[in-house]
C-alpha cells in the first residue's frame, strides 16, 4: 500500500487555521501555500483541488496564480505544524504495520503481505484506514494498492481526494498504459521531453518500446522507465524503525539546479562534514541516505547499505553519487541532502575473497594521518587529491 495525504501542504494549513478558529476551510477554496524561504516567497508550493482544476498549482508564481483568479487565497508555510501533523500519522502507520517506509513528509509504503492474515482483505482495510485517519488528524489521504511499489504509487496518485485504489499486475494495461508518460512515476520534464520526441505519448508506448534505443538515449533512466511502464518493481518496502540516529545535512539551494557537477560538489561537502563527525564521535555508519526536493516541493529518499560499516569521506561519497544517481531524473533540484544511519562503535569488516578490504584499512589509516596533521597545524593542511578523470570521462 502507498499511503498519500490529499494536497499534504495545504490540508494541514487548513487544519489549523481551522483549529485557531477560521470559519473557511481552505481545501475547498481557491487558494494556495506560498513558499517562506526570501528568495521563494512568490512561488505557491500547494493549492487546494478547486485551485488545481482551474490551473493554478505548484511551482507557479503567485503573480500568475492571482492571473488566473485575482481572489486566490494565500496562506504561508508553518513547517512545525506540517512535522507534527506527518508524526501523528506515521506514529499510527507504525503501530499498525511491522514493516514500513516513509517516503516523504506525506507519504508512505507498508508491506500488507503478512498483514492481510490479521486485518483481512486488503481493499476493505485501505478504506478503515483512511477513514480513520480523517477522523483522528482530520485531514483525507489516498490509498494505492499494487504488487509493488512502483503499482502501489501509480494507484494512490489515480482520482483524489479521500479514495483508494488498486493498481494489481493484471490492471496494468488497462489502467495504467493509456496514461500519459508524463503521469509515470520518476518521469520528469527532461525525460518526457525526449520520449516524446520519439513520439512516445503514453505510459503504453514506453512499455512497448525498444529498450536498447532507450538506454542508448536515457543511459540507465531509460532502463529503469521503461521497466516502470512495464510495472517492474522489485524494491522492498524497507523497515527503518531501528537505525540509529544519524548525522546529516542538507541545503536549499539558491537557484533550482540541474548541473550534476554542481550537486555533486554539495554530495562532496556533506560527505567531508559527515566522515568529521563520525570521527569526533568514534562512530561508524552502514547506511547512506540521499535526499532531493525537486521544484515541484515534492521530496524523495534513496539509500544504499554498505557491506561495511564507514567513517571515510571517500566512500560515503562514493555511495552518496550511486545513491544519487539511482534517484535523480534529470529535473531541476531545490534541495539536496545526504545523511548516514545505523550508526556504530565498531568497524567490524566482512572478509571476502572477492573484495579489497585491504583498501578499506589503507584508506582508514590514511585518513587517520590526515587528521592528525591537520589538527596539529591547522585545517586543511594536507588534503587528499583524487584522480578520477578517467572515471568522469566514462560516466559523461
Amino acid at each position: 500500500m502507498h499511503i498519500d495525504v490529499n494536497s499534504a501542504f495545504l490540508s494541514w494549513s487548513a487544519l489549523k487555521l481551522l483549529k485557531e478558529g477560521s470559519s473557511i476551510d481552505l481545501r475547498n477554496e481557491i487558494a494556495v501555500v506560498s513558499g517562506e524561504e526570501v528568495k521563494r516567497h512568490g512561488i505557491v508550493v500547494a493549492a487546494s483541488i478547486p485551485a488545481k482544476k482551474i490551473g493554478i498549482k505548484s511551482p507557479m508564481n503567485l503573480a500568475d496564480a492571482r492571473r488566473i483568479y485575482k481572489d486566490v487565497i494565500v496562506t504561508h508555510q508553518d513547517r512545525e505544524f506540517y512535522r507534527e501533523c506527518s508524526k501523528n500519522m506515521m506514529r499510527l502507520i507504525k503501530y499498525l504495520f511491522p514493516t514500513y517506509e516513509q517516503f516523504s513528509i506525506d507519504e508512505c509504503f507498508v508491506d500488507y503481505t503478512e498483514m492481510r492474515k490479521l486485518y483481512g482483505p486488503e481493499v476493505k482495510f485501505a478504506h478503515k484506514l483512511k477513514d480513520e485517519i480523517y477522523k483522528r488528524f482530520g485531514f483525507t489521504v489516498n490509498v494505492g494498492i499494487g504488487n509493488n511499489k512502483l503499482l502501489a504509487k501509480m494507484a494512490s496518485d489515480f482520482e483524489k481526494p479521500n479514495k483508494v485504489h488498486t493498481l494489481y499486475s493484471y490492471e496494468i494495461k488497462e489502467k495504467m498504459h493509456s496514461l500519459p508518460v508524463r503521469d509515470l512515476f520518476m518521469a520528469g520534464k527532461a525525460a518526457c521531453a525526449k520520449l516524446e520526441s520519439l513520439g512516445i505519448k503514453t505510459i503504453g508506448d514506453l512499455a512497448n518500446y525498444d529498450e536498447n534505443k532507450l538506454v542508448a538515449i536515457l543511459k540507465s533512466q531509460g532502463k529503469m522507465l521503461h521497466e516502470y511502464a512495464n510495472g517492474i518493481d522489485d524494491s522492498p518496502v524497507e523497515n527503518k524503525y531501528d537505525e540509529r540516529k544519524g548525522i546529516g545535512f542538507s541545503k536549499t539551494l539558491e537557484d533550482d539546479i540541474e548541473d550534476k557537477t554542481i550537486l555533486y560538489s554539495e554530495l562532496s561537502n556533506f560527505s567531508k562534514k559527515i566522515s568529521q563527525e563520525l570521527k569526533k564521535r568514534g562512530m561508524y555508519a552502514r547506511t547512506i541516505v540521499v535526499t532531493l526536493r525537486y521544484t515541484s516541493f515534492k521530496t524523495y529518499n534513496h539509500q544504499i547499505k554498505l557491506d561495511n560499516n564507514t567513517n571515510l569521506e571517500e566512500e560515503i561519497f562514493k555511495n552518496a553519487k550511486l545513491a544519487f544517481n539511482k534517484l535523480w531524473n534529470l529535473e531541476p533540484v531545490r534541495l539536496v541532502g545526504l545523511r548516514v544511519t545505523d550508526m556504530s562503535n565498531n568497524n567490524d569488516i566482512q572478509l571476502s575473497l572477492f573484495d579489497e578490504n585491504h583498501k578499506v584499512i589503507t584508506d582508514k589509516e590514511l585518513d587517520n594521518i590526515i587528521d592528525n596533521i591537520n589538527k596539529e597545524f591547522g585545517s586543511g593542511t594536507v588534503f587528499k587529491g583524487y584522480n578520477n578523470m578517467k572515471k568522469e570521462k566514462i560516466e559523461k
